[in-house]
């Protein structure tokens, strides 16, 4: 029998369940925004740079350029998080992100209705800043912002599970699972409440990460 100590004795705020499925909710909302507003997925780079390089290929310009400005922002933001921790350490840099994404969050509500990829150029860097900066929930390596990995993961856990009946095999799909589970319910409010409130269904993640920036900051746990 596992016996595991629970999480606030082992984890500091950010990687503990609530908190990461709070950001997963957020990532669901997000990455969703991008797909039922302009058909672009706007947290990861690879359809972003398919896209690129189709763009190449039939010679087009504008969307060229553009493209190279949002994969320079998901860059950019990869970057910044793997630099930024070692001059201001890890929970004030987590709280900084935070910040930056509430103002991000806010850029892509208000921005006027220009060319989409120029709107959704604050959510390739916010995406970027969160996937490198909140990857761990719970002792395991798990993304916020898209779920590809968090599938395979929450997959082997279940049937490393059901074969050997290993609990850590099954705390890996638990884990996994509520990051997909909460990923997919904010993609599901996104969806049905875009037709509705439109820019509007940006307000959740940004309320998410308003209240989790004081939260992460005054944390007493450290980080490692």
């Amino acid at each position: 029998m596992l016996n595991r100590k629970p999480a606030s004795a082992l984890y500091p705020r950010s990687e503990r369940i609530p908190a990461f499925m709070a950001l997963c909710l957020a990532g669901g909302i997000c990455g969703c925004y991008g797909v039922v507003a302009f058909g672009t997925f706007a947290c990861g780079e690879t359809g972003n740079l398919l896209h690129l390089w189709s763009s190449v290929a039939n010679g087009n310009i504008v969307d060229i350029l553009l493209r190279g400005l949002t994969l320079g922002m998901f860059v950019l933001g990869i970057a910044l998080a793997a630099v930024l921790p070692d001059w201001f350490g890890k929970k004030r840099w987590q709280t900084i992100c935070l910040g930056c994404e509430i103002l991000l969050t806010l850029c892509a509500m208000l921005l006027p209705d220009i060319h989409f990829l120029i709107q959704l150029a604050p959510l390739f860097l916010l995406a970027a800043l969160q996937y490198h900066t909140f990857n761990h929930c719970e002792g395991l390596a798990a993304a916020t912002v898209f779920c590809s990995n968090n599938i395979r993961q929450s997959t082997l856990g279940i049937v490393e599970w059901v074969r050997k009946k290993d609990p850590e095999a099954f705390h890996r799909f638990k884990i996994f699972g509520l990051a997909v589970l909460s990923y997919s319910i904010g993609a599901i409010f996104c969806a049905a409440l875009f037709p509705v409130i439109g820019r509007g269904v940006l307000v959740l993640p940004f309320c998410i990460y308003l209240i989790l920036c004081p939260l992460v900051g005054l944390d007493k746990k450290p980080t490692a």
